[in-house]
């Protein structure tokens, strides 16, 4: 069953739940929940999305005015809808050399956003992809402990 099918609007997952879909991955999953609470002081709301892409329960999180993304449970993964503005465009490529190849191609043919800014879409299936994104959250907004 997909994630949405699991838990419709009206039976909200518990972060075990989310934990538990995510498979293999859940080590990595429960050290990036940790890394966001310590790092940024940063607890994810949890909201339920009707868009067509990515239905259903979804993580968000943000701290002041600074979006870390919103997560979109996978199995063995979890999907990443990731904006930043254009003001920080010229650091998100600064950042390219540093990145894994595939996040560099993510991040190197972002799309516009209303507007207002970039966007790109995951999946972040694996450590190395999982820290390319600490560092993208980093031109954000600086953690408070790395």
């Amino acid at each position: 069953m997909t994630w949405n099918e699991l838990f419709t609007k009206d039976h909200q997952p518990m972060m075990e739940d989310i934990a538990k879909y995510s498979g293999s991955f859940e080590p990595v999953w429960n050290d990036l929940l940790d890394y966001f609470q310590i790092a940024y002081k940063c607890v994810p709301k949890m909201t339920y999305s009707v868009c067509g892409m990515k239905p259903g329960w979804n993580l968000k999180f943000q701290k002041s005015s600074a979006s870390f993304g919103t997560w979109y449970p996978q199995p063995d993964a979890f999907d990443c809808m990731f904006i930043w503005s254009y003001k920080l465009d010229r650091e998100m490529m600064l950042l390219l050399p540093e990145l894994t190849e595939v996040m560099y191609e993510h991040v190197n043919g972002a799309q516009d956003f209303m507007k207002n800014g970039r966007w790109i879409m995951f999946r972040a299936d694996n450590k190395d992809i999982v820290e390319d994104y600490k560092r993208m959250c980093a031109v954000k907004k600086l953690p408070i402990v790395s």
